[in-house]
């Protein structure tokens, strides 16, 4: 792992410390609420060393992505979801073991499974990284972020009403909120979270969350002490933290830690629960990551090194038996937000956490309960501002609704089942836009577009005139049941209201089709076969091919399945089945037939057989090589010739097929160079008629033949341009 060697700019060092020291507070509160989630009940007895555990993790993990990550103010969070499910884990062990769970054997047991997790985790990262699933997991829309991140306001929220009178948001605050003076502490600590908005909102540098907290905690011990308060009486009436110490018991207990008292049976049964804890971990990670990224643009964050990088750190809470972490985007970004901009900012969080593992959570337990309220009720409503109102005024409805749905079933169902419920409305939503949008980009028919073929001007004149019976709809995108239906109604509706013989169904620019999309091209093939019209594929993708024509979607002719794998091929395919049907093929044409078809004048026709010499091809024959010399140009008579040109790799493309009457070989003559532009070759035996370059040269009719040979072409051209423009 490569450490960052910037963003440790000293000129804003103390404001960064000082922003620090409040994030590490923060943090160390949080590790007390998360250990004692897990070392509740009868592992109470272990909750000082659980303690130290967390912020231990937690300081590992923050300085770890302090040092490597490429955004300089890049926190970290301990897993509130695997801290959950730890601690279900551990009243389940409770009672498994019995009276032994309060021994080292349950100790020794929840650490292990612990460790693991931290461990599983990053494997799972790692993999991730590797196996490229994280690509999977970046393709998470926009408002469910949005969605994700308002949800984690509403986390907030409750924690800092935890905080405040020990109870969550539920239908129970209102009987706990008449008792005693929870009120008056829920109303004074909202309070304190209104000043740091109001002072971070109205001072915008870098100490002004630091300078407001310093105060809350002046105005706390001053008015304590004027009512004459001392800090006992404080804590017992639950305005500070009563935190045990742990007497030096915490040594004694790591000395009697042995892996002979693991209970593997048990471990082996929560695996389940274990493999749904680093699920829902890298879920979280993925998601917070990026949130990171869409925010922090300067930074250039990557999510896959990222990621990796939370890998090595959750290596280390594994180590030290303490649960895995992610990316905190909310704190990354408020605190970016309220001036922390070097690493000084993290790297001092993560010092803070490990002194107060150091000092038996003396610092935790002198810090008022008002500076931790309104400090999260701060975070709590930057959060609802910034991703229910600022990063999305210009969302669709639609997507504002989905933002509001995650944050609604945030609040009544769960978070994880808030952020499942966005992903499917926004799955759904997807494909109903998606399959709005028209799959079938174009269609046209023969008179309108033709293959690269050159062919003669009297089967120019046949294709011209029977062009319109071959159809050709191009189709884009990816095919599924939103879409597969529409193609099959429009084809269905064409069908019957024209007259064709022919369709092409261009699959070129489909990007993928699934099951009931195979099952709209069979219902096509069988409207067809309905109407005696032949239908084709254009398709590049080999196993698509195969499956359609396992599926019998494809019409054969003589030679197979009419299936190819150019759009090109495919329609020369069906112009040569319009010309056998049309063309008179009952005697043969000869190159004077071609010439008169060009010229029209029997006398230049003449002039030009005078001084041609005939040649013959045997196939897969050169006829010339691309770079050779120009000679003269060539008549084909019969037989079938390509034009091929080398892609710079050993491959060689075609560029242009020729069919009998075609004139092959004419631009060299008019180059600079005097060289074939493109190599030549026979596709089956072949008669073609040759003409001297210098004989041609000096005769005016061959210029004449020139011209309107290049006139076809370029007429060709265009409409092979406006159709690739398409």
């Amino acid at each position: 792992m490569i450490f960052q060697k910037t963003g440790y700019d000293s000129k804003v060092l103390l404001p960064n410390i000082a922003l620090g020291v409040v994030d590490g507070i923060d943090s160390a509160l949080w590790c007390y609420a998360f250990a004692s989630i897990i070392f509740a009940n009868v592992l109470t007895i272990f909750l000082p060393l659980g303690l130290v555990i967390m912020l231990g993790g937690w300081a590992l993990l923050t300085v770890f992505i302090a040092l490597s990550s490429r955004a300089p103010v890049h926190l970290i969070a301990i897993d509130e979801q695997a801290v959950e499910l730890n601690g279900s884990v551990a009243l389940a062990m409770i009672a498994s073991l019995g009276e032994q769970a309060a021994s080292m054997r349950g100790l020794s047991t929840i650490l292990a499974i612990m460790s693991i997790v931290s461990l599983s985790v990053s494997i799972a990262f790692f993999l991730a990284c590797r196996l490229q699933i994280l690509r999977l997991l970046e393709l998470l829309p926009y408002p469910v972020i949005c969605g994700f991140m308002a949800g984690i306001g509403w986390l907030l929220l409750d924690a800092g009403v935890m905080v405040a009178i020990d109870t969550s948001i539920s239908i129970e605050l209102w009987r706990h909120l008449q008792q005693d003076d929870d009120l008056l502490k829920l109303l004074l600590y909202v309070s304190g979270g209104v000043y740091l908005v109001a002072v971070t909102g109205k001072v915008k540098k870098n100490w002004s969350l630091p300078a407001a907290a310093a105060s809350i905690v002046a105005l706390f011990y001053g008015i304590s002490a004027l009512a004459g308060h001392d800090v006992s009486a404080l804590r017992a009436d639950g305005w500070m933290f009563d935190i045990q110490a742990a007497e030096g018991g915490i040594s004694q207990m790591l000395t009697n830690l042995s892996f002979a008292d693991v209970d593997t049976g048990f471990i082996v049964s929560v695996v389940p629960q274990l493999i749904t804890i680093v699920f829902l971990t890298m879920l979280a990670a993925s998601m917070n990551l990026s949130a990171m990224a869409a925010i922090n643009l300067k930074a250039k964050i990557r999510t896959v090194d990222e990621m990796k990088r939370l890998g090595g750190g959750n290596l280390l809470c594994g180590i030290i038996c303490s649960p895995p972490g992610y990316t905190d985007a909310s704190a990354s970004i408020l605190f970016a937000g309220f001036g922390a901009s070097t690493r000084w900012m993290p790297l001092t969080s993560g010092a803070v956490c490990l002194l107060v593992a150091l000092s038996g959570d003396w610092l935790v337990s002198f810090t008022p309960k008002a500076l931790i309220a309104a400090t999260i009720f701060l975070f709590a409503f930057k959060l609802f501002y910034d991703w229910m109102y600022l990063n999305v005024r210009n969302f669709s409805a639609s997507d504002y609704a989905i933002v509001c749905i995650i944050f609604a079933a945030v609040v009544i169902l769960g978070f994880m089942q808030g952020v499942l419920i966005g992903i499917i409305l926004t799955v759904l939503v997807f494909v109903l836009r998606y399959s709005r949008i028209p799959a079938i980009q174009n269609q046209y028919s023969l008179n309108d577009q033709r293959s690269s073929v050159e062919r003669s001007l009297s089967s120019g004149l046949t294709l011209g005139k029977h062009g319109a019976e071959a159809k050709v709809y191009t189709l884009r995108g990816y095919l599924f049941f939103g879409t597969a239906n529409t193609i099959r109604d429009a084809i269905r509706g064409d069908i019957e209201s024209g007259s064709f013989t022919l369709l092409l169904l261009d699959l070129r620019r489909v990007t993928g089709i699934d099951a009931s999309a195979m099952n709209a091209f069979v219902q096509i093939k069988q409207i067809c076969d309905a109407y005696d019209v032949q239908l084709l594929y254009s398709c590049n993708d080999k196993q698509t091919g195969e499956q359609l024509i396992a599926l019998d979607a494809v019409s054969n002719a003589a030679g197979g399945p009419l299936i190819c794998s150019e759009t090109d091929v495919a329609l020369e395919k069906m112009e040569e089945i319009l010309l056998k049907k049309y063309s008179d093929d009952t005697h043969s044409v000869s190159v004077r037939d071609h010439l008169m078809d060009l010229l029209g004048s029997k006398k230049k026709v003449q002039l030009l057989l005078d001084v041609m010499v005939r040649h013959e091809c045997q196939s897969g024959d050169f006829l010339f090589h691309q770079g050779d010399p120009g000679t003269g140009l060539f008549i084909l008579e019969s037989g079938s010739m390509s034009a091929v040109v080398s892609t710079g790799q050993g491959l060689l493309q075609r560029v242009r097929k020729f069919s009998p009457g075609s004139v092959i070989g004419e631009l060299s003559s008019y180059t600079v160079t005097k060289t074939r532009t493109a190599s030549v070759i026979a596709d089956r035996p072949s008669v073609l008629y040759f003409l001297d370059a210098e004989k041609a040269g000096e005769m005016a009719v061959v210029h004449e033949l020139v011209a309107r040979t290049m006139g076809a072409r370029m007429d060709n051209m265009n409409r092979r341009l406006i159709w690739e423009l398409d």
